[in-house]
Formats: structure tokens, C-alpha cells, sequence
């Protein structure tokens, strides 16, 4: 393994004896970078990870982070920092590092460096992967997107470092200045940031080359979107997902589809009779409505024979509560399917009543509690 060979020793002290390697990514995905990416989080005796690049999108993070999280669960140390409000770093990867924070809050760090001004980027590429006896350090043009690690043609250079090497000490300089000069990510700047003139989104593309054939590449090491990586999350409460998901407000792919559980009794009734006030799951109001904390929008659900438009709130001292009188139309307990169609507008019907049960337990697999509403969200 690279963290154990290459390894001299001279008067009983070991340096590093590993020639430089040069990683040359053709257009198209020969040799794709985030191979050596992922072989290096696998690397035998790996104790800390820091990157540092200009632009960095989901769709360049979910190749690497499976192994990322591996590396995390057997105790090992991340931090980031990356580039923001430059048009191209999506929200997407700072939620990431936001979710990565919430799983292993004391080994990781996730901050941003927001551009000053519109002719000047905050612009490196570094990865730094440190080890008990050295760092292996990997400089070039790659940023951590689909296109850097995949897709472009681009070039990285992998230097193997003792650390009493002065380029190493350098580099470490570089990286403390850095994490030093970063914010770090919080629900409140993502909401921020995506909501700046400079936010990236994860469909559109990274460079501006219009009129020109898109080139596709399946490298899909994770689940993408991005919401659909929290759902598969395992060593997680229901709640610590519930959590990660209302905080998703900002996320720039959005599931398309809803289905939600409707209880034989909602609240709201009279004189004894169920009512049709349905209580929103918090984790829906984030990740499906696109509703970030503490924020309210007009929402229009057109079932088949009535239009409904509600005021929802994702507020926490709020109940989360939405009339949707078209239930008094069906048999209870029942499913409703939301299917996006437009902005902050979604049809709506009711699954028919002998699917319930499969429906309820191939599409409603998610639950805050033991007892609280199924639901399940989909692209």
C-alpha cells in the first residue's frame, strides 16, 4: 500500500522515497481521477483528509463518498474548503459537508471561501491526505465536480512528502491559512448562498460551451441525487435523518414525487368527526417542498375535481399543518401522491384503495417515529 512502501531508512530516520506521479485525464473518462481519490481513502494507516478546491458539485462528491464515509467510520478525520458564490459550487456539496458534520461532528470540518469580487476566484486545487510517516499531496487542474474527477481532459500531479520536507511544511501553511479564511457551513449561509446570484445548480453545467453535444458519462459510485444518499442512510435514528432532511431546504435537484400517509382520523374535526387539517412531515417541508428553516411559501395542490392553495410554513414552533379537505372524499387511511409540475405547484390524487397496503409499504418507507405518518419521496 502506498502508505507503507516506498519507505527508506537512513540513520534510523525513514523518508520518503516515492517518485512523483503524474495522472493525465483524457476527455471522455480515461483514467478518471477520482480512482486515485478513492484508492487513497482506502490506503492502508490514512489518518486525515483535507481538500481544498475552487468549485465542487454533488455530482463530482458521490464519486468518492462512499469510500469518504468508510474512511470516517473507522475514525478518520475530514475537513474542506471549498469555493462559493462562483456559479458553478452547488449547495448540493455543502449540504453534504453540513450531513457529514451531523454524522461525525468531532472528525470533519466543512467551511467555504466566498469570492469578493466578480473578476477574481478563490481558485486551488489541493487534496492532502496525510499519513503517520508522510502526506501525499495531489496538485493540478481537477476541481471536485463530475467534470473534474470524470469527464474533462485534465492533469493532476501526486507528490509523496516527509513531513519535515519544507515544501511539506508549505503546504500545510497553505492549508491552515485556508481553513483560517473559510466560513464554516451552516444551514443559515446555504440558505444564503443559494439563494445569491452566484449559486450553482447541480443540472446545469459547469461550463458555458452552448450549442455543443453533452457528453455522459455512468460513473455513479452513490446514490444521486443527493437526497436520495440521506435516505439511504442506516446508522442513523429516524429523527437524526428526520433532521438532516428539513435542513435540505436549499438542495438543487428536489425529488419530483410525494407519497404521503393519510390517517382514518386527522385533526381538525368537529363534534367528533375526523378532520382534514394533515400534519406535513418536517423532513418533507426541507427536502421536497424546498422550504429552508424558518420560511414560507404559497403552495398550490391540484387533486382531480379541486384546487387547494395553502400557506406552508416550516417553522419549528409551527405544527406543519395543511387543510387538504379532498380527503373527506375517500376512504380512510388513504395515500396521496404529489407529483411536482412547476414551481411550488403539484398534482395531487389518491392511490385507489386496494393498493393501499402495497403502496404504504413499497412507497412510504420513511417515518420520524414509531406510530408518526409514513411517507416516501422519489425522483
Amino acid at each position: 500500500m502506498l502508505c507503507t512502501s516506498g519507505l527508506a531508512e537512513t540513520n534510523g530516520i525513514r523518508t520518503v522515497t516515492i517518485p512523483p506521479k503524474f495522472h493525465h485525464q483524457i476527455s471522455g473518462g480515461s483514467n478518471a481521477l477520482y480512482t486515485r481519490l478513492v484508492a487513497l481513502l482506502c490506503a492502508q494507516g490514512l489518518k486525515s483528509v483535507h481538500f481544498s478546491f475552487a468549485f465542487a458539485r454533488w455530482d463530482g462528491l458521490g464519486l468518492i463518498s462512499e469510500s469518504l464515509e468508510r474512511f470516517l467510520e473507522m475514525g478518520g478525520r475530514f475537513e474542506s474548503v471549498y469555493g462559493a458564490g462562483n456559479g458553478v459550487t452547488t449547495s448540493d456539496a455543502l449540504l453534504y459537508g453540513l450531513i457529514l458534520k451531523t454524522r461525525y461532528p468531532s472528525r470533519t470540518y466543512s467551511g467555504f471561501i466566498e469570492d469578493e469580487y466578480a473578476n477574481a476566484l478563490f481558485h486551488p486545487k489541493i487534496c492532502l491526505f496525510r499519513f503517520p510517516t508522510h502526506m501525499v499531496v495531489i496538485l493540478g487542474s481537477a476541481n471536485l465536480t463530475g467534470g473534474g474527477l470524470v469527464r474533462n481532459g485534465e492533469t493532476m500531479i501526486e507528490l509523496a512528502l516527509s513531513y519535515d520536507d519544507p515544501l511539506a511544511g508549505e503546504i500545510a501553511a497553505f492549508w491552515k491559512w485556508a481553513r483560517e479564511a473559510s466560513v464554516a457551513v451552516s444551514v443559515k449561509e446555504i440558505q444564503r448562498l443559494a439563494q445569491s446570484k452566484g449559486a450553482g445548480r447541480e443540472r446545469e453545467p459547469e461550463s458555458r460551451a452552448f450549442g455543443k453535444p453533452i457528453l455522459k458519462i455512468q460513473a455513479k459510485l452513490s446514490p444521486k441525487p443527493l437526497f436520495a444518499k440521506v435516505l439511504n442512510i442506516s446508522n442513523s435514528s429516524g429523527q437524526k435523518k428526520s433532521k438532516i432532511l428539513a435542513n435540505m431546504g436549499s438542495i438543487t435537484e428536489r425529488p419530483k414525487h410525494l407519497y404521503l400517509q393519510i390517517f382514518e382520523r386527522e385533526t381538525g374535526g368537529q363534534k367528533g368527526k375526523s378532520g382534514s387539517a394533515v400534519q406535513l412531515p418536517v423532513a418533507t417541508l426541507g427536502s421536497y417542498f424546498g422550504l429552508g428553516p424558518g420560511e414560507s411559501r404559497t403552495i398550490t395542490f391540484n387533486f382531480p375535481a379541486e384546487t387547494v392553495v395553502a400557506n406552508v410554513i416550516h417553522n419549528s414552533n409551527h405544527t406543519h399543518q395543511v387543510r387538504l379537505d379532498p380527503i373527506f372524499s375517500v376512504e380512510r387511511p388513504a395515500i396521496i401522491h404529489f407529483a411536482r409540475t412547476g414551481d411550488d405547484i403539484y398534482k395531487a390524487r389518491f392511490v385507489p384503495a386496494g393498493q393501499y397496503v402495497t403502496v404504504l409499504n413499497t412507497k412510504c418507507t420513511q417515518q420520524t417515529r414509531a406510530g408518526s405518518r409514513r411517507w416516501g419521496i422519489f425522483a
